[in-house]
């Protein structure tokens, strides 16, 4: 049995004249099998559209991966830092603190143990993500409420990046007295790691 197609409709070869003439005449339905062909210079784009996108999407993926891996290097600590005053009342200070080997960042400080410097300590706030802040307090308080001696007087909280230890280094500036006379002091630190 032969099958032929008029008008995108099979029709069987067996069918009377009658019926095909009244699907011509009457319906005049359009053709909806016509397959279309791309010409050969939109088919070769299409495909250079599809690998791009392919080869884009597959370079995110491949670059996204480092950056997991690099954030998952990153460790904190935190640095208590000290000041001695000798015997001296310790009314104001300003400390300078850097990271030497660039492989830390400073993410926050905090005060520090005795009341009159428990608040946190004045510093630059753009300076917070660098490898260096200079840090200042003062105190109103008598000289018989300031401390005397060794006290921490901040802590500086550090993001670690990579297998090589940090190096810090903590400068005095300096420091004075209830009557704003500067006074010999000792600055020193100590590192904490955290989990």
């Amino acid at each position: 049995m032969k099958v032929a197609f008029r008008f995108g409709v099979p029709a069987l070869a067996g069918q009377t004249d009658a019926i095909r003439d009244v699907s011509n005449q009457h319906l005049r339905l359009p053709v909806i099998s016509r397959s279309y062909r791309l010409k050969p210079g939109l088919q070769t784009l299409k495909l250079l559209a599809l690998a791009f996108v392919f080869i884009l999407g597959l370079a995110a993926s491949l670059l996204a991966q480092p950056r997991a891996v690099e954030e998952a290097a990153h460790r904190f600590c935190a640095v208590d830092i000290y000041l001695d005053s000798r015997g001296a009342p310790l009314a104001a200070y300003q400390i300078e603190f850097l990271v030497t080997n660039g492989v830390a960042k400073i993410v926050g400080i905090e005060g520090g143990e005795h009341p009159a410097f428990r608040n946190s300590p004045l510093y630059d706030s753009k300076a917070i993500q660098k490898e260096r802040v200079i840090i200042a307090a003062f105190s109103l308080l008598s000289a018989d409420a300031l401390p005397v001696g060794k006290t921490r007087i901040a802590t500086i909280h550090l993001m670690i990046s990579g297998n090589v230890p940090p190096a810090f280094e903590a400068k005095l500036q300096t420091g004075a007295d209830t009557n704003g006379n500067k006074i010999s002091a000792d600055v020193t630190f100590e590192k904490k790691e955290t989990k």
